[in-house]
């Protein structure tokens, strides 16, 4: 394998929950919770295990953070209690405020 068997796990968890949803014929939902574009995710039932596990295992993490920068700001310097943080990153995700990379004013 030769890569990070961490990451690798990772990569692996990732693939199966979001290739399980799709299968269970909940891809529109595994494309929003597992942050993956709907095309990815309507393909991965097709793709062969085999092929998961190489993809699993080619080094780099094959998800990314939605989280942006003002997100992480305000988490690391506001009071935020688990009801608080889980509407802040569903309304962030929602592209209630600009996607991922959106940081206009530096204001958390």
């Amino acid at each position: 394998m030769g890569a990070d068997p961490d990451l690798y796990e990772l990569n692996l968890f990732y693939l199966h929950k979001a290739r399980d949803m799709a299968l269970k014929g909940k891809s529109l939902s595994a494309s929003l919770t597992m942050g993956m574009p709907q095309d990815a995710v309507n393909r991965l039932p097709e793709l062969p295990l085999e092929k998961l596990r190489m993809l699993a295992g080619s080094g780099m993490l094959c998800f990314s953070s939605r989280l942006s920068e003002k997100f992480w700001r305000e988490l690391l310097h506001a009071e935020m209690d688990e009801d608080l943080l889980r509407a802040r990153v569903l309304l962030m995700i929602a592209g209630g405020e600009g996607g991922p990379y959106g940081d206009d004013d530096g204001t958390a």
